[in-house]
């Protein structure tokens, strides 16, 4: 009975062609051994699973192949199979995290001035390059500058950046890639194929997700699965066996947030984690949804090979429901909450809390408008308008005058689907008149820190673009602080008729009880657990 191989050694690519998802490196190697353009020393880099040894052992391959280099080698050769094996005396492997001290270097930079035993180079192979010391680094600069011409270094790191830059401008540096989840899904497939083993496709995308871009990741899942479940992988199996939640219940419960239907958003999610789901990998499930969501939304075509038919049918259905901005504001929040939940003793609290956040779309107060509060600079736009001369104010066109009212509204309305976590707020503005080129419009008194947000230079030309198309011409916003005047709302400023000049208002001046207690202020200061030191 020949002996059991697990499935990330006995589907290990063994040429070019057969390396998955890093085309770009693959035939990029490839051209430059066709051409004999073979550098001193080559560094691939990316994250664990992706390829990186398996590429080394194919370099090498290429470079002692019989009658080479050569790209179109046969993977059964002897030569092939020895190094294939870890057994060929040309191309040694070394492990860089047991093999880092200086002496292990000088042994190496002593033994190639040796030629090669059997093939035309020796190649030596440092798997986590990065954790060689600084001295063992030192010691291979020079050898590495100037290697004999029948050796070659190929290194393979996770983390490029705690190489020195002195070891990196002397290597041909290849990225490897996170596998897409479509390709990783489709070898699964070809596995089970080979392994006479029934797969669920929804099983194989969930295992290709859970993976997170590792080929080798997913192929020691799925040789999970099957040994402990038989040759039928069904999609139940592998969520029972790795504790993950699905897709369909992510799906539903992104349904629940862009409804607002806060009872049943708390509903599914306490029903997962009392079925012991983990509260942070839901979070990073919701996070990666509506990340795809957002990128659908903006570039379809760069996420459509990635999605199932049911996301596809969730996507437009949730594209009727949330705005790009929307999204953006809903990934703020789930990329808040997943990393307080890292380190959160009460879980379930904070993720509760986050839920109900989440299904009210609730206002966050930035931290820029905030201090703006406390330095007294709430309101940078004019809170009351000059006074119109009734010399000089020449009366608005009747026509745009009336519609002016409407036209507000319109703004209003646009604003609040293109701004979700201010439509509350906007929704409350009311138009007060129109002043020649100068649209009124009047905060209540609790919502007036709201006018430095209003005429920020993200929202203030969204307003007035709207007025300007509904209107028929451009127009100015001005935001006054505290309910408007009933007779101004009733009569626009067309047919109100010369009227004597309005006195600027003083603006409302505090006491300090008053400002110590002002709402804003108090939530100020408990956000940032701060106290006032001193007020002007």
């Amino acid at each position: 009975m020949p002996s059991y191989q697990v499935f990330a050694r006995k589907y290990r690519p063994q040429t070019f062609a057969e390396v998955i998802g890093q085309e770009h490196i693959t035939r990029s190697l490839a051209n430059a051994i066709a051409q004999g353009r073979l550098a001193q020393a080559y560094l691939l880099v990316g994250p664990r699973g992706t390829g990186k040894t398996s590429t080394a052992r194919i370099i090498a391959k290429a470079l002692n192949v019989p009658g080479g280099p050569k790209v179109d080698f046969d993977p059964n050769d002897e030569v092939c199979r020895e190094i294939a094996e870890g057994r060929s005396l040309d191309v040694l492997e070394i492990d860089g995290a047991s093999n880092n001290g200086v002496e292990q270097v000088r042994d190496l930079r002593d033994n190639v001035r040796f030629a090669p035993v059997r093939g035309n180079f020796k190649v030596y192979i440092i798997d986590e390059v990065h954790m060689l010391s600084q001295a063992a680094f030192n010691a291979l600069l020079k050898t590495l500058e100037e290697p004999p011409a029948h050796v070659k270094f190929i290194f393979a790191t996770t983390e490029a950046h705690k190489v020195p830059a002195t070891v990196l401008s002397r290597c041909q540096r290849f990225d490897f890639r996170r596998i897409p989840d479509a390709a990783i899904a489709a070898h699964l497939a070809h596995i089970c194929q080979k392994e006479g083993a029934q797969a669920e496709d929804a099983a194989l995308q969930v295992i290709a997700r859970y993976a997170e871009g590792g080929l080798r990741d997913a192929e020691v899942a799925l040789d999970q699965v099957i040994g402990f479940f038989g040759q039928n992988v069904t999609e139940a199996a592998v969520l029972e066996m790795f504790g993950l939640i699905g897709r369909g219940p992510v799906i539903e419960l992104a349904r629940a947030i862009a409804a607002g239907d806060a009872g049943r958003v708390l509903e599914q999610g306490r029903g997962l984690a009392a079925a012991g789901k983990d509260l942070g990998k839901l979070a990073a499930d919701l996070l990666g949804f509506f990340r795809d969501f957002a990128l659908w939304q903006a570039a379809p075509a760069t996420v459509e090979a990635d999605l199932t038919p049911a996301e596809k049918a969730a996507f437009a259905e949730l594209s009727q429901a949330l705005t790009p901005r929307g999204v953006l504001a809903l990934l703020e929040e789930l990329a808040f909450l997943e990393g307080r939940l890292r380190y959160a003793v009460s879980k379930e609290v904070i993720f509760e809390v986050a839920l109900l956040q989440l299904s009210q779309l609730r206002e966050k107060v930035s931290l820029e408008t905030l201090l703006h509060q406390l330095a007294g600079e709430g309101a940078p736009a004019v809170s009351v308008p000059a006074p119109a001369s009734t010399a000089s104010a020449a009366p608005a066109a009747p026509a745009p005058a009336a519609n002016a009212p409407q036209a507000w509204a319109k703004a209003a309305a646009r604003f609040a689907q293109e701004r979700p976590l201010e439509a509350s707020a906007i929704q409350t503005a009311r138009f007060v008149t129109l002043r020649g080129d100068e649209v009124e419009i009047a905060l209540p008194s609790n919502l007036k820190h709201k006018i430095a947000a209003f005429c920020a230079p993200r929202n203030l030309p969204l307003l007035e673009d709207t007025l300007r198309q509904e209107m028929g011409r451009p127009v100015k916003l001005v935001f006054l602080a505290g309910d408007p005047p009933t007779e101004a709302v009733a009569a626009p400023a067309a047919a109100a008729g010369p009227a004597k000049a309005a006195e600027p208002a003083e603006p409302a001046k505090l006491t300090d009880k008053e400002f110590l207690h002002d709402p804003q202020i108090k939530k100020a200061l408990e956000l940032f657990q701060a106290r006032v030191v001193s007020a002007k």
